[in-house]
């Protein structure tokens, strides 16, 4: 549930960037843009973790076989 919650705010943030946020930001508040963007990158990679929680060693190993 948490990794979905996360999802669904980063994509709205990134759709906000991209369509409702000012296009004239200027200065350092341009890189907090872009801060923004890269954060919400962020937050969809610990989405996917959240989603599908497995790991290396959960999975079959093929050698072993």
């Amino acid at each position: 549930m948490a990794g979905v919650v996360t999802l669904v705010v980063a994509l709205a943030t990134v759709v906000w960037l991209a369509f409702g946020a000012p296009s004239d930001w200027e200065g350092g508040i341009r890189w907090l843009r872009h801060g923004l963007v890269l954060g919400c990158l962020g937050l969809f990679t610990l989405s996917a973790r959240l989603i599908f929680p497995a790991t290396r060693e959960d999975a079959p190993d093929p050698a072993s076989d």
